[in-house]
């Protein structure tokens, strides 16, 4: 219901994030499959930027149908909140840092998986940025 006003009922912004956070940390699975971070990490790693976008693309229109309403819907929210970092210090990279580990829920536990995190937070951080090309 966009009439609902969050902030006349004394919601904070952080709260409204806090609770979209933990809704992703509850999924049964993440909202970007395990099965496709390997093909995410490995995309990344294409120097040519036009090749790359175009490879994260098509990795994107992999997704379940219902994954993939529920990811342009927040990453084209992200990208709108992006666009006022101004007035909010929000940037496409702050946004990546907070929003990837629920997004695509790594496994802490694996060491081979640490060395990782900035490229993950890279790949999100492009989604962000280029949502318009994406969706």
């Amino acid at each position: 219901d966009h009439n609902i006003s969050l902030e006349s009922m004394g919601v904070t912004v952080n709260a409204v994030a806090g609770a979209l956070k933990a809704f992703f940390a509850d999924l049964p699975d993440p909202l970007i499959p395990y099965s496709l971070h390997q093909e995410l990490l490995e995309t990344s790693k294409i120097i040519d930027k036009t090749e790359r976008l175009h490879e994260l693309k098509e990795i994107v229109k992999k997704f379940h149908p219902v994954n993939y309403d529920v990811f342009k819907y927040i990453i084209t929210h992200l990208n709108r909140v992006s666009q006022q970092y101004k007035t909010n210090f929000m940037t496409a990279d702050n946004l990546s840092i907070c929003f990837w580990p629920t997004l695509m829920r790594p496994d802490f536990e694996n060491r081979e998986f640490l060395s990782t995190t900035k490229i993950h937070q890279s790949v999100i951080e492009t989604f962000i940025q280029q949502c318009q090309f994406f969706f």
